[in-house]
């Protein structure tokens, strides 16, 4: 009896090791597979100031839209300053390019149109980042003696600080038929933010714009695209070189970035003839 006794406490020992040893193995496989929601990060696809080409799509294209990128509009020639120097087109040379796009036939429209379908064969739709002082006070008048339209994506952060618009100058642009666009609130990269940090920044930035939005310094991956997807945004613009298309992915459109010396046409051919299996010739 007493042999039995032991033999049923032995037993029991064994069963209490088992039941102990896989609470271990799975309390640590789980939580070794299931990520922290605030430590999901966002990786890098792509870097600032610098154009990566952007997919060529399988299927022919019937539609091309040019999407041009600026950011200040001034003269600027600070030697010491060689990205402000990228990022400058001086006033005359913008009215320069707006004239020659005016000749060759092209007429403006928003993103958002183009996300909606409403373009025509030679829309094209231009696009001023980060909310500087000067797109309100140099840009606006030469946009409005062609009688053209565009995007300006704003760092809400920045609004009212120096350099940058105000609110009352962004309301002005809306007036004049602009589009208004989100850029966050910091100019976040967004490649390497908190998930919960990236859905601040990009949802607080669209509280008063249009439902557009570009992404800063063209940094972004599948989750950022998933966070503008979820935030109802109908068109995001990349940094991406190349023309939107019917192809085109509404959340990643590629653009043109504008400098003091781009030849627009040429450009806008070239990257259209990448593109063109239609055999279809607009200039």
């Amino acid at each position: 009896m007493k042999g039995a006794f032991l033999y049923l406490v032995a037993g029991l020992m064994l069963i209490g090791s088992g039941l102990v040893w896989l609470t271990f193995y799975y309390g640590i496989h789980s939580s070794s597979t299931k990520p922290s929601f605030a430590q999901k990060t966002i990786e890098p696809v792509a870097e600032p100031l610098r154009q990566n080409n952007s997919a060529v799509p399988s299927t022919p294209s019937s539609v091309f839209v040019p999407i041009l990128m600026y950011h200040y509009i001034r003269d600027y020639q600070n030697q010491d300053d060689p990205l402000g120097i990228q990022l400058s087109v001086a006033p005359k040379t913008l009215d320069r390019q707006l004239s020659i796009l005016k000749v060759a036939g092209y007429d403006t429209i928003s993103l958002e149109d183009f996300a909606n379908g409403k373009h025509q064969p030679k829309s094209i739709v231009l696009t001023f980042d980060d909310g500087y002082e000067d797109h309100s006070t140099t840009a606006l008048p030469i946009l409005a003696k062609y009688h053209y339209t565009a995007t300006f994506f704003i760092v809400s952060g920045f609004v009212g600080k120096t350099f940058y618009m105000t609110a009352p100058q962004i309301q002005q642009l809306k007036l004049a038929g602009m589009e208004i666009g989100g850029h966050t609130i910091t100019h976040l990269n967004l490649a390497k933010a908190m998930y919960e940090k990236a859905v601040d920044e990009i949802g607080t930035s669209l509280e008063t714009t249009d439902p557009v939005f570009a992404y800063p310094s063209g940094q972004y991956n599948s989750t950022t695209l998933d966070i503008v997807s979820g935030l109802g945004i109908k068109a995001a613009v990349t940094t991406n070189l190349g023309v939107a298309t019917d192809q085109s992915n509404l959340l990643e459109l590629p653009r043109i970035r504008v400098k003091e010396t781009t030849d627009i046409l040429k450009v806008i051919k070239e990257e259209t003839a990448k593109l063109n299996w239609l055999g279809a010739t607009y200039f």
